[in-house]
Formats: structure tokens, sequence, C-alpha cells
């Protein structure tokens, strides 16, 4: 992957990363679980750079560094863990994999874009204009219904399930509790 995709994904989590912090968000728990749409950028950063690419980025990008650093403690504490809820679990099919990333993707640009309309300008990012952000949003709960069915119908184990529709849930909320103003964090 080019140098220059590396730096456009760790920018966009720089950015996100301060737009949590000017809303007070400090919380490690509570970054992870707002930034959780970053994490396929995350691992592609995480696998696809050098010791020395990684480093740059992270002295260039304080916010990326945070988030990262945030996502190594938390995956280092659950590796330790005695147990997971989803111990025993069938893996994704690749196909759904990819569906859940971009999901989780197109989350993130949603939540950054409505921050950033609400943000009063402290921290630069490219706006989408209004009708098309409503469209964005739109097509992701259409998307998300779809990869919920197509979960359904490859008869993925109910536990899965309730895994995705929580998770989901959560973003989806969010989403709209900024989309429309009402978001308190």
């Amino acid at each position: 992957m080019p140098v220059n995709e590396l730096r456009r994904m760790a920018v966009k989590m720089d950015q996100h990363i301060q737009q949590l912090a000017a809303q007070g968000i400090n919380d490690p728990h509570v970054i992870i679980d707002r930034m959780v749409g970053y994490l396929p950028d995350l691992h592609k950063i995480w696998v696809e750079t050098s010791s020395d690419q990684l480093r740059a980025l992270c002295d260039e990008f304080p916010g990326f560094y945070r988030y990262a650093l945030a996502m190594e403690d938390a995956s280092q504490a659950e590796r330790e863990r005695p147990s997971r809820p989803y111990d025993e679990m069938v893996e994704f099919s690749e196909m759904h994999k990819q569906l859940a990333a971009q999901l989780l993707a197109t989350a993130a640009t949603l939540e950054r874009a409505y921050q950033a309309m609400g943000g009063g300008g402290k921290v630069h990012v490219v706006e989408l204009p209004v009708n098309e952000l409503a469209q964005m949003h739109r097509q992701w709960l259409a998307d998300l219904e779809r990869f919920k069915i197509s979960l359904r119908t490859q008869g993925v184990q109910p536990k899965v399930l309730e895994m995705v529709n929580e998770g989901y849930e959560r973003l989806a909320k969010r989403t709209e509790a900024i989309s429309t103003g009402t978001s308190t964090r």
C-alpha cells in the first residue's frame, strides 16, 4: 500500500481523536468504542508498515499514536483473559469480513463528518455537503440491514448475530444522535 494512503488513514484517525479530545473524551475505553470504525485502517497500517514508517506516523500524528496505543493495550488485555464471549465462534467468510470492514469505515466517516458539522471548525475536516452526507447515512443503514440479512441467510450462529446487532446498533444510535445534534458523549 502506498505511503500516502497510509498517511491519509492516520490523518483521519488523528483528526477524530482531536474531535473527541475537544469534547473532553479522554477515557481509553470510550475512545476505543468511539473509534471502532477505524479498526480496519489501523490494522492495515499495523501490518503494512515497517517499524520506521510506523514510528514516523506516530511521531507526526499524536492522535493516531494515542489510538494505536489504546488499541494495543486493549488487545493485550483481551489476549490475557481466560475466556471471551466470542470463543468457539465460527469465523466470518472473507466476503462478510470485507462487508463488516466497509460498514465500520463508513460509520467512522459519517461520525467524523457529522462531528465536524457541529464542531465549530476547531478541527480541519473535509466536510461533505449535507444532502450527500444524509444519503451516505441512509445507504449505510440499508447496507447494514443487508449485511445482517446475509449473515442470517448464511446461517451464522445466533450468538454471532447478537454480537453484530449489539455492536452495529451502538454505531447506528451514536451516528443518529450526532446527526440530529442530540449526542451527549
